[in-house]
């Protein structure tokens, strides 16, 4: 793959024509002997997204590799994923990675470059190996040039060697140096340098290279030519004066003193540029793919473009010094410092040997740093939290020199640029954690894992390797003991990123006293909570000013506007370090600041502000679940406070806190509604009385009890107790009229909607109208459908602009049931799968149940008779109202007209726990019909 992809067999050359098999082989022996994750050849494969087809078709595609390869056992299905079954010594690819670590067989190495690497081959992840394996070419050709025509090297000690008939130095004959063998002499690596240099003119190392070894080999003048072309190239191609190396070797070539004939090598005076040793540290090279970093390259590329100061700042293991070394690798003249173990002290010498600074007796450190930085193209300070205020001195004296610092926060100094690195989306993260852990396809568990340590790339590595020895579920359930399970980081890494544990203890290492009893309050909450909150709860003087500190750390973490939270794995953490007193007393703050949260946003849900009451809830969730687990009378008062918002939004969840409560009736009636929902009605009624005197949300449930059962008197009674809040009469008003509409008095249920209407539209509540709407279009259903259906419709887009899924599947029901009877078929078939998937996924049986009974109308009306009649027995035997129990009549008895008696009555005697998805199959199949 070293050139035009070309597959060899035992009998000569393999033909394998399909660009899609060639490129599942190809991506298979890229991981020679090791298995590839099914997604990740999946994406591979479709990279704009796979059809529904793709698994079925990647296996195709392996079968019919198996066969032009000549054998099934050479790709292999194993519980990780595919694997081609050779050695790395089979691959090209492999192998020059691995020649081309040792500089003893960098020729051997370069040997088996044939062209541009998978040429064909344009997505990810070939693009990047791709990109990579020209660099590291290009590296091996200047090192091995740089080894060969060095100061210690004869003059023309190649070049002299007899040649062929060809013109060449004969390679059995010629001297061989420094791992050329196999690759030709030291000159035709030379040749094919200046070919590199030509090609990248802005090259800056294999310029310097070629131009002292062509005047090593006496010849100046294309020496001097060389770095030229280079010169030219930077200022006309960057915008930037050429490097001061690149002028001292120019000066120092005119001057003749890397002439063949001049003493071995430059004099000790001559001004070439040479770092003092152990400066230069390489840009750290990882051989793992690079996954979900686009976008934050991109950032950081566009912000380098010009000199100054970029911070990249983000939590422990967000991958800072990943994503800074990807990017600034394929630069030239790079200085990489590494400050994870350099002390405030040691600071400025660390730096000053990493940008090759030599510092007299005499000189300010600071300045001689600053100017030996100009000689590179970018500085990287690497793990600078703990020394921000050394760092902060040096990187203000080089303004003119691109820099880069990685650190938990920023530097806080002018003209600071900072790329705050977040987690991984949720996408990369899982297929992260897939391909690491060998994987075939991400799942709810590997979702799941992600999510819980937060998509943070160290975390998820951490977790792969333990994924391939205890398995995907068995990870999952222990992850509560995240930080004593996560323990296998590569054997290579610094100490502090080899385990989970010791990345947080680093970054709570760096917090004073205050901050740490800041971080341990805050554990306690579950999500995420506003500077306000927090003061509340940590309680300790100047709390707003040390959460302010913990965010510039990237220990709390942003989370939307004015809102802020832990990540998992610092909260679990912090946790740890919270003794059982302070834990009493701070859970104590939370759980009140929390029932005054939840009673404040009841309140907003019922005004103007409704939709913003909803969201708020919805990010309150994590704790009102938190606290409500903890038991006591706070679980009690969140019920009580949470019925609406329960009952509207369908969250079942929230109404099943009210039970096993006393004292509360809003707290019982919120119980009340979780059992109506489920169908239990008795239940339900049992526990909207058990507490007196009754509020508006008991008498809302005990109405909507007795609506189901057909009890007109009793509802309305319920009904017409609703009184006080201005929402609570509109509830009521709209329970009415539905009363009076199911009882076919249409004129009293318009006139009560309408009134309904005018008092939600008073109150500006957005929920309330579309209540309100709803009950008129119920009210209208049958003598004025059309413009019933226009209200139903306004009904549902207005519920759901605040998450109101009751009334907006209660106007989607009805508008539906409507159709079913008056309008287009085909239009209510549609409709009815989503009325139903809604019903469905919020688990209200009691209004899924009247909505399939619609449905059984419908289906008779479009001939699937026997699926009605089926769907109508598995229903629950609750009370009908006149006209909905005549429409029923009259469909039961066509079905059974048209099946005849037998038919008709081996239908009845069905029995499905499926009922949901015979009704869906019937609608499928009869808009297929439908469709032709």
């Amino acid at each position: 793959m070293l050139g035009p992809f070309e597959v060899s067999g035992p009998d000569g050359p393999v033909a394998v024509t399909a660009a899609s098999r060639r490129t599942v082989l190809a991506l298979l022996a890229l991981h020679a002997g090791r298995p590839v994750g099914v997604s990740t050849v999946v994406d591979a494969l479709w990279p704009d997204g796979p059809p529904p087809s793709a698994r079925n078709s990647l296996q195709s595609h392996v079968t019919r590799l198996r066969s032009a390869l000549g054998g099934a056992g050479l790709i292999c299905l194993d519980p990780a994923g595919y694997r081609l079954a050779v050695p790395r010594r089979a691959v090209d690819v492999l192998v020059f990675e691995d020649l081309v670590r040792d500089d003893a067989t960098l020729g051997a190495a370069l040997e088996l470059w044939r062209g541009t690497p998978l040429p064909e081959f344009e997505g990810e992840p070939f693009r990047g190996v791709a990109e990579r394996l020209v660099s590291l070419r290009r590296e091996a050709l200047a090192r091995m040039v740089a080894r060969s025509w060095g100061p210690a090297r004869a003059p023309r000690e190649m070049a002299s060697a007899p040649a062929d008939s060809g013109g060449r130095t004969a390679p059995d004959r010629a001297p061989e140096r420094n791992g050329t063998a196999g690759y030709g002499r030291a000159v035709d690596a030379v040749e094919r340098l200046a070919e590199e240099a030509a090609a990248e003119p802005c090259w800056e190392r294999g310029a310097l290279v070629l131009a002292e070894a062509l005047a090593r080999d006496g010849r100046r003048g294309e020496a001097v030519e060389a770095l030229r072309r280079h010169a030219d190239a930077v200022v006309d191609r960057l915008g930037l004066d050429p490097a001061e190396s690149v002028r001292q070797l120019q000066v120092a070539i005119l001057r003749g003193e890397l002439d063949p004939d001049a003493a071995r090598g430059p004099r000790p005076d001559a001004p070439v540029a040479r770092p003092v040793e152990g400066s230069a540290r390489r840009v750290p090279l990882r051989f793992s793919s690079f996954l979900g970093r686009d976008a934050e390259q991109k950032e950081l590329a566009e912000m380098l473009r010009a000199p100054g100061l970029v911070t990249v700042a983000g939590p422990g293991g967000v991958g800072k010094t990943r994503l800074v070394a990807e990017t600034v690798r394929a630069a030239t003249r790079v200085a990489w410092i590494d400050a994870a173990d350099v002390s405030e002290g040691d600071f400025l010498e660390a730096v000053a040997v990493g940008v090759g600074a030599r510092i007299g007796a005499a000189d300010d450190p600071v300045a001689v740093i600053a100017t030996a930085a100009r000689e590179h193209s970018v500085v990287v300070l690497d793990n600078c939290e703990h020394v921000v205020e050394s760092a902060a001195v040096v990187v203000e004296a080089m303004r003119d020199t691109r820099v880069v610092v990685t650190s938990q926060e920023r530097l806080r100094v002018d003209g600071e640029r900072v790329l705050e690195l977040a987690p991984l989306n949720e996408r990369a993260a899982a297929r992260l954690f897939v391909e690491r852990s060998g994987g075939k396809t991400a799942n709810g568990d590997v979702e799941e894992i992600v999510r819980r340590l937060d998509r943070l790339p160290l975390a998820i590595e951490l977790a792969a390797v333990q994924a391939a020895a205890l398995g995907v579920p068995e990870l999952r359930a222990r992850l509560d003991d995240r930080l004593d399970l996560l323990v296998r980081g590569r054997r290579t890494a610094d100490a502090r990123h080899r385990t989970l544990r010791a990345v947080v203890e680093w970054s709570f290492g760096l917090l004073d006293e205050a901050g740490r009893i800041v971080m341990r309050r805050l554990s306690v909450f579950a999500g995420a909570f506003t500077v306000a909150q927090a003061e509340a709860v940590v309680d300790v003087p100047r709390a707003a000013a040390v959460i302010a500190a913990l965010v510039d750390r990237s220990l709390v973490v942003r989370h939307g506007a004015g809102r802020f939270r832990l990540l998992e794995t610092v909260r679990t953490f912090a946790a740890e370090g919270l003794g059982d007193d302070d834990r009493r007393s701070t859970e104590r703050r939370h759980a009140a600041e929390t029932v005054a949260a939840a009673q404040k946003l009841d309140r907003q849900l019922r005004g103007p502000d409704q939709a913003a009451a909803v969201a708020a809830i919805d990010e309150l969730l994590p704790d009102l679940r938190l606290v409500a687990a903890r038991g006591g009378p706070e679980r009690r008062e969140l019920a009580a406070a949470m019925y609406r918002y329960g009952y509207r939004c369908q969250q079942y969840e929230v109404l099943a806190w009210g039970r096993d409560t006393t004292g509360n009736s809003d707290a019982l009636a919120a119980a009340a509604t979780h059992a109506w929902g489920r169908g239990d009605l008795p239940e339900a009624r049992e526990l909207a009385l058990r507490e007196e005197p009754l509020g508006a949300p008991a008498h809302e449930v005990l109405g909507d009890v007795a609506l189901v059962l057909c009890d007109p008197a009793a509802a309305r009674e319920h009904y017409r107790a609703m009184d006080g809040e201005p929402v609570h009469r509109v509830s009521g008003l709209v329970g009415e009229a539905l009363v009076a509409a199911w009882s076919g008095h249409t004129a009293q249920a318009a006139d009560l909607a309408n009134e309904a209407v005018t008092l939600a539209t008073a109150t500006g509540n957005p929920g309330a109208r579309a209540e309100a709407l709803y009950g008129l279009g119920e009210a209208l259903g049958d003598t004025d459908p059309a413009r019933a259906l226009k209200l139903l419709d306004e009904a549902a887009a207005l519920a759901a602009t605040v998450d109101d899924r009751l009334f907006r599947g209660a106007a989607e029901t009805a508008a539906v049931a409507i159709r079913s009877r008056h309008g287009d078929p085909a239009q209510a078939l549609a409709s009815f799968r989503e009325v139903l998937g809604l019903w469905r996924a919020v688990g209200n049986d009691t209004l899924q149940a009247a909505a399939l009974r619609n449905l059984v109308v419908l289906l008779v009306r479009v001939g699937e008779d026997e699926t009605a009649l089926l769907v109508d027995a598995a229903l629950p035997g609750t009370g009908v109202y006149p006209a909905e129990a005549a429409r029923l009549d009259r469909a039961r008895a066509a079905a059974a007209e048209r099946l005849g008696p037998l038919r008709a009555a081996a239908a009845r005697k069905q029995r499905t726990t499926t009922v949901y998805d015979e009704a869906s199959r019937a609608i499928d199949a009869a808009l297929s019909r439908m469709a032709g």
